[in-house]
């Protein structure tokens, strides 16, 4: 039987986003770290987790592994709903793009799977797209995604010191790979991409200042606040995005993101050394309670100095 007119172009979306799905499936990044340019942000290797953790900027990665990392983050939005088929089908997307003006790079952190070299989970922090840093108060500066999609200013509460920014960095995509079965070492995942991404930016010094982002209060909002950030949240915003955005649908659930932002706070490296010492493998390593136990008495103590100085 031939199909009908409304039939073919469906069936032809339908084929063009599971070939886009079993590409970005079935990559092999093993070799991924032997072309990175210079020293990565972050290096980590976990035997047990059979992991690699990097943390790198954009111009360390070769463009062919850019595609590839830029894949694994379309394809997970897409498998979770929270990218539009309609319009990946339509504009022939296969994978995520990112640009960075001179002086400040987008901030990726990976890790890949060293038995199969397939990427297990993704973190970023996306960098502002003014040409030169800008006041985070200036009328004229680039608004972040969070900031367009909730119609709000994030980043001009932390304009009195002189912070500008390209000191500012919006944490993005934090997604492991979802063919990951349910267990410990999945979860473990997520706790390795903290600590690359944590222990990047707690060397940065002056460079990463703010950061900001929205995200669902019990999922990622939860690990951020663990690891000591004081988090303001705005809530009360109705985020949306245009139906010609790629994105729009991650604004179509039920639960929607919070808008978020805070500073690096100057003692993140210890909460880092809490999750090295998680994942770590030996008898004085800790047990996930354990860890999360250290983490909200430190953080109980952080605020109570803070209300008494």
């Amino acid at each position: 039987m031939q199909m009908t007119a409304e039939q073919s172009p469906a069936r032809e979306q339908e084929r063009y986003i599971s070939d886009i799905v079993r590409l970005h499936s079935n990559l092999d990044f093993r070799s991924l770290p032997d072309h990175v340019v210079g020293d990565p942000l972050y290096y980590g290797y976990d035997p047990r987790d059979e992991l690699i953790t990097l943390t790198v900027e954009d111009d360390q990665i070769a463009p062919r592994y850019l595609n590839g990392i830029m894949g694994f983050r379309l394809v997970q939005y897409l498998r979770l709903g929270w990218v539009s088929p309609q319009l990946v089908f339509q504009r022939a997307v296969f994978r995520e793009t990112v640009r960075h003006p001179q002086g400040v790079q987008n901030v990726h952190t990976v890790s890949l799977c060293t038995r199969t070299g397939r990427i297990r989970g993704y973190i970023s922090l996306g960098c502002s797209q003014d040409p030169l840093s800008m006041p985070l108060d200036h009328p004229d500066r680039c608004r972040f995604s969070t900031e367009a999609a909730h119609n709000i200013d994030l980043l001009s509460r932390f304009a009195a010191d002189g912070t500008g920014t390209h000191q500012a960095f919006e944490i993005k995509r934090f997604v492991r790979d979802l063919n990951l079965p349910p267990g410990p070492g999945t979860e473990r995942v997520s706790w390795h991409l903290l600590l690359g991404l944590g222990r990047a930016i707690s060397q940065a010094g002056d460079r990463i200042q703010v950061l900001l982002g929205d995200a669902k209060e019990n999922v990622a909002i939860r690990h951020f606040r663990l690891t000591g950030f004081d988090l303001q949240i705005d809530r009360g915003t109705t985020p949306r995005l245009p139906e010609t955005d790629l994105m729009a649908p991650i604004y179509h659930q039920a639960v929607t993101a919070v808008p978020f932002v805070a500073r690096v706070h100057a003692d993140l490296g210890d909460y880092m050394d809490l999750i090295g010492s998680y994942l770590s493998d030996g008898p004085a390593a800790m047990t996930l309670p354990e860890m999360v136990a250290a983490m909200t008495a430190r953080r109980s103590r952080a605020c109570r100095m803070k209300e008494a100085s």
